[in-house]
């Protein structure tokens, strides 16, 4: 008999290790089912020994070792994978099987008799000293193009493989139609939404192929054991899709930094704007660089700011409208020569926010305090599409007639502020009734192939005006002839430190896209970061950026560590004194969520802030080890909430 010590590999389980018996012997690295509690669960083997060896202890011991249920196979994974993982559990105060299963494709773990096992493939020159290089390589798209063509020659003449990681699937066919070309047969392709059949065979394909090959994928197929890997490329470092919004809050490009020191690949951050954080890192020395870093906006032909303010109407007297004159006649010369539109909205529906005119209450949802969006609802009657006004809440979901009064005063008078995509489709369609018009939201386009279909008429149907939110990005990979950002006043006001940075990135995806006309709308023209990107140069925004940043501790001067905690108010008040008290070195900033209430729940966020020496990535040049924070961290109940580098604090 033997005994097993074995990692489960399940989402939420934070317990590092177990231990089994078997009656066989079972080879490091195999993944096998074990049970736990009333399910059986994957984990994988780390330890076996002859129990014979520690028969003295089984025998003292107060509890009985349950069996290894069955063995599965050999795991799906590198040494060098499960090591990143393992050495990613202190930073994110999770486990090793937590991580795994984060960072693993179930399918893989699922169907790991259907996988073939990987050999280990190598450089011809196993002399080769391969230095790990962590590289910045700040450019435009077609510049990153051209270097990566040539990275990649270069790299399968040498006989290593590459791994492009992007932070969506949206992401993954505009790289590989840019870099295809030539090396068709030895290009692969994985994200989350492929069938199990498809990723199987894909995955058998890599394995199988002798060819040095390119990867591109999402960062969950950075498992895949493919051992000739000697350089990562994460594209569009700046995204925040790459940090996850689950347990353990995972945030892929720390982990790609971990996983390539580790097997010693070279590392290149790619980005047309990177985050402060990684550029004040190559600043300080800790990350080269492919070129000095490219601080200028792609242009639009022509690019211009209007004053909302400054609108007027026919008897010069101020007014509030959605469309700017400017705006107005853009679409109307795009509409006269069939070319394309695309109207940008911060939001969805018709108003963000509705207040009360005479009290100046905002309206909130009787459910979860969230302010309620006022949106226009389609129905159909007898005869006809009707389009009707309802609040609904973006966060819970609950609806309600605007049939009502304002709580706080009882007055009758509530006054819908901001702009919608809602707002913006019903100026657009009574301005230009017959103009083609399409829009891609959350309400409007709930699912993918909605989306999908939304977009592709847009390209088909020549002179037709999209209006989206920030999800379109996803899909628009393709130019549009004109642009326009109805108002940016709403992100503009929001209170966090990445927000400078969003807007950028915003601006700068429009950029890109936009061949001719690209129009700004907002009311707060003198705005700093406006008179940055319009003079196309934002070195200086960057400058002032990470000024800020220094003066009220945030990233990267700061490590953050956001605790959050949802209950009854009683539960609420209570964890926030055991908070302060556990924590109480730590000076911890203890405040109610922006959110602060969701069904029925009252939420609560405390802040951390530690030196970043204290609370490093854990390369393999460096390995984290427990500290007194940590320890206390991992020592708090589940309920309890952890997310280290959080992208706002909001």
């Amino acid at each position: 008999m033997y005994i097993a010590t074995v990692i489960p590999i399940k989402k939420g389980f934070q317990k590092e290790y177990l231990s089994y018996f078997s009656a066989t012997d079972i080879p490091l690295g195999t993944i096998v089912t074990v049970p736990m509690r009333s399910k059986t669960v994957e984990a994988i083997v780390i330890h076996i020994e002859n129990a014979r060896s520690v028969k003295s202890d089984l025998k003292s011991a107060k509890y009985q070792l349950k069996k290894v249920t069955g063995i599965k196979g050999r795991s799906p994974f590198t040494k060098e994978f499960f090591s990143a993982c393992s050495r990613m559990k202190d930073y994110t105060v999770s486990s090793t099987g937590n991580i795994i299963s984060t960072m693993l494709p179930s399918v893989f773990l699922d169907n790991i008799r259907d996988l073939k096992e990987s050999p280990e493939i190598v450089a011809v020159d196993k002399s080769e000293n391969i230095k790990h290089e962590k590289l910045i390589f700040q450019a435009l798209i077609p510049d990153r193009i051209s270097f990566y063509r040539t990275l990649i020659r270069e790299a399968f003449a040498k006989k290593q493989s590459v791994f492009i990681c992007v932070p969506t699937r949206y992401d993954i066919e505009e790289w590989k139609n840019a870099l295809v070309k030539g090396i068709e047969q030895y290009v692969f392709a994985f994200h989350s939404d492929m069938t199990k059949k498809s990723l199987i065979g894909s995955y058998n394909s890599v394995i199988s192929t002798e060819h040095p090959i390119l990867i591109i994928g999402t960062g969950m197929f950075l498992s895949i054991p493919r051992y000739d890997i000697k350089t990562i490329i994460l594209e569009h470092e700046s995204s925040d899709s790459y940090k996850q919004l689950r347990k353990p809050y995972m945030d892929i490009r720390s982990f790609v930094e971990v996983l390539s020191s580790i097997q010693k690949s070279r590392l290149i951050l790619g980005d047309t704007l990177m985050r402060p954080d990684t550029l004040n890192r190559h600043e300080e020395g800790e990350l080269g660089e492919i070129h000095p870093p490219h601080f200028r906006l792609p242009k639009a032909e022509r690019q211009m700011i209007v004053d909302m303010k400054e609108e007027i109407d026919e008897k010069g007297a101020k007014r509030f409208t959605v469309l700017s004159d400017k705006t107005k006649r853009m679409i109307e010369h795009a509409i006269s020569k069939n070319e394309s539109v695309f109207l940008f909205s911060v939001r969805k529906g018709l108003a963000g926010v509705t207040v009360c005119h005479d009290c100046g209450y905002t309206l909130l949802c009787p459910d979860c305090s969230t302010p309620v969006v006022l949106y226009g609802a389609k129905q159909r009657n007898a005869t006809k599409m009707a389009t009707t006004r309802i609040f609904m809440c973006n966060k819970c979901g609950r609806k309600e007639s605007t049939e009502i009064k304002c709580p706080e005063c009882a007055s009758w008078n509530l006054t819908p502020l901001g702009i919608g995509t809602d707002r913006v489709y019903e100026e657009v369609k009574s301005l230009f009734p017959k103009a083609h018009i399409i829009q891609i939201d959350k309400e409007a386009t709930p699912t993918e192939k909605d989306a999908r279909g939304a977009i592709n008429l847009f390209y088909k149907k020549e002179g037709s005006i999209l209006i989206g939110t920030e999800m379109t990005f996803s899909y628009l990979h393709s130019e549009v002839t004109h642009s326009a950002i109805i108002s940016l006043d709403g992100l503009l006001s929001i209170p966090s430190f990445n927000i400078t940075q969003k807007i950028l990135h915003i601006i700068e995806k429009l950029h890109t896209i936009t061949t001719r006309n690209l129009i700004i709308q907002t009311r707060l023209p003198e705005n700093q970061i406006l008179q940055y990107i319009l003079s196309g140069n934002v070195l200086p925004l960057y400058r002032e950026d990470l000024r800020e940043r220094k003066a009220f501790g945030y990233p990267p001067f700061k490590r953050l560590i956001k605790i959050t905690f949802a209950g009854s108010a009683s539960e609420t008040d209570k964890a926030r004194k055991y908070l302060d008290h556990v924590l109480s070195t730590y000076e911890p900033q203890i405040f109610s969520a922006f959110i602060g209430k969701v069904r029925g729940q009252y939420i609560t966020n405390t802040v951390i802030k530690v030196e970043p020496k204290e609370w490093l990535v854990p390369t393999s040049e460096r390995q984290s080890s427990p500290s007194p924070l940590a320890e206390i961290l991992f020592s708090l109940p589940p309920s309890f909430s952890i997310n280290v580098d959080p992208e706002d604090l909001l």
